[in-house]
């Protein structure tokens, strides 16, 4: 398909400012492919210089261009007026301007350049650098920045929100100028009918542009001819004004939350306050969860600490709702009341006992919660057997710390949650279990098909306890096992067999049941325990 004569006055190249992210610096070389046979190469290059410029200074800028802050390395140098810094942008007369956000430094030894990000732009806002991005672990580690390179390694763009460029500017009083040439260049076999002698070079505003066709000699064929479009461009990046992150300005998009039963709502900020608790979804914990650096801390049987970031004091009620005290959601970064805020509901069942009597009455419950002694459990399991006959009852696995994690009741709240449970509690315990050092306590027929690991615990259980008292101590291991091969079968035959033995009421809300089966499995191991003692 021909390339239309519009595509060479690049009036389709979008502002800087229109975008989500701002490209600081960008040296792209691309090669565009085309069905139309008489083209013969069809190219483009883009080039973008940046530099963050005082308030103050923004007149003596505005007639610099390309040739002034175009994509030229950086250097820091020793005048005659004395020492200058390569992070300055200055014009030819030496008069300092602004800040370059992006450094680039050349050295002969090495084959490409070396981009590096403002260290000041990276401490104000608090970002880590992982490989070629920068995250802010404040906001649930987003991608603040990112250095994009080509397949040889050489860095082609380096790009950052507007949304955190925008905030650092505007607390140091600075906007961004930027500076870019844009070149799209084109070979065929015949000369295209573009009526480019009208208007072969043009100016409106800040952008300029050059059309040209012309043969196109040496190194293409005889007679084939060289088309080229190009725009060079200066604009604003505006920094907007607010600066919420590195100034600590008031953020205007606060999330709002119901305080009573009628579903009145206040803003975040004016939760600080407020001597009254919040109630939520316990789909709000898996939501928490799943973000990187997220926390779950077990203090009581019913409460805890949770956070996506910054841990909160909850407490479980008796409908299965996590209640926090207003205040403490008040005090966390917007970002995270947002997600807090998500799940949100007007009051029911009243505050969780055990998290009101920690925080009113200072009087912490004395109760534990299985997903907290269960690390516990399992190591005296572990320690009885090896102590008993010598050898380690359950193998190692990598898995173990991130499976720990995982065991929580809130993972019930999911659809088929339960039987996600019992899939990790199998993995956990009944999938490490050696069957080998059981068996060699046993004295197995030679004709007898050895059984599962699960049957031959309870035949060793059996030679301390009788059969019948070794079948219902094992029965809820069993009852985990069914929920496993349901979650990986979905037989209701297994899931109703599987509640049934490992007791857990599917009545009561769905975090009680993940908390039951939990429960239930340490019950059980502290029974093995008791038996190999």
């Amino acid at each position: 398909m021909p390339v239309q004569e519009a595509y060479f006055h690049l009036q389709d190249v979008p502002y800087l400012q229109a975008g989500s992210w701002v490209p600081l610096r960008q040296i792209t070389f691309s090669t565009i492919a085309s069905d139309d046979p008489d083209i013969l190469r069809l190219e483009e290059w883009i080039g973008i210089g940046s530099a963050a410029v005082m308030a103050e200074r923004r007149k003596d800028v505005e007639a610099l261009a390309w040739d002034d802050l175009g994509i030229q390395p950086h250097r820091s140098v020793v005048e005659n007026d004395g020492y200058r810094s390569a992070d300055v942008f200055r014009n030819w007369q030496g008069g300092d301007l602004g800040v370059n956000l992006v450094i680039v430094q050349l050295i002969d030894e090495v084959d490409h350049e070396i981009w590096h990000l403002h260290t000041d732009l990276v401490v104000a806002l608090h970002l880590v650098r992982e490989g070629d991005v920068w995250k802010r672990p404040e906001e649930d580690w987003i991608d603040v920045a990112r250095l994009k390179r080509d397949s040889e390694g050489k860095p082609t763009v380096l790009e950052i929100r507007k949304e955190y460029l925008g905030d650092y500017l505007a607390a140091r009083g600075m906007d961004l100028y930027c500076s870019s040439y844009r070149e799209r260049t084109m070979i065929t076999a015949t000369k295209p009918s573009y009526a480019f002698e009208d208007t072969p070079s043009e100016t409106r505003g800040r952008d300029s542009w050059d059309r040209t066709t012309n043969e196109a000699g040496y190194p293409f064929p005889a007679g084939s001819f060289f088309t080229r479009g190009a725009i060079w461009r200066t604009e604003w990046v505006q920094s907007g004004g607010q600066s919420v992150r590195v100034r600590g300005d008031k953020d205007n998009h606060a999330a709002a939350f119901a305080l009573d039963t009628d579903g009145n709502r206040v803003l975040g900020p004016q939760l600080i306050g407020s001597s009254t608790w919040l109630f939520f979804n316990p789909s709000v914990a898996d939501a928490l969860l799943s973000r990187r650096g997220s926390k779950l801390h077990w203090y009581s049987a019913e409460t805890g600490a949770l956070g996506a970031n910054e841990p909160v004091h909850f407490g479980l009620n008796n409908l299965g709702l996590i209640t926090v005290f207003a205040k403490d959601i008040g005090l966390l970064p917007q970002w995270e009341q947002r997600l807090w805020s998500a799940y949100n509901v007007t009051p029911e069942g009243g505050v969780s006992s055990e998290l009101f009597a920690a925080q009113m009455i200072v009087q912490p419950a004395a109760t534990v919660a299985p997903e907290r002694e269960m690390p516990s459990v399992l190591e005296a399991v572990e320690a009885a057997f090896k102590t008993k006959y010598g050898r380690s009852l359950l193998r190692e696995n990598e898995a173990v710390p991130s499976l720990l994690r995982r065991l929580h009741r809130f993972q019930a709240v999911k659809t088929d949650g339960i039987l996600e449970l019992a899939k990790d509690l199998t993995r956990l315990f009944i999938e490490r279990i050696d069957a080998d050092a059981i068996a060699s306590q046993l004295t197995l027929s030679k004709n007898e098909k050895r059984p599962g690991s699960l049957k031959l615990l309870e035949r060793l259980l059996s030679t301390r306890l009788t059969a019948a008292e070794a079948g219902n101590l094992m029965s809820p291991l069993f009852g985990i096992y069914d929920l496993r091969l349901a979650d990986a079968h979905l037989g209701s035959a297994r899931i109703e067999s599987g509640r049934t033995r490992t007791g857990i009421d599917e009545t009561l809300p769905a975090p009680m049941q993940g908390r039951q089966l939990l429960h239930s499995f340490n019950e059980t191991l502290k029974k093995v325990n008791a038996a190999l003692v």
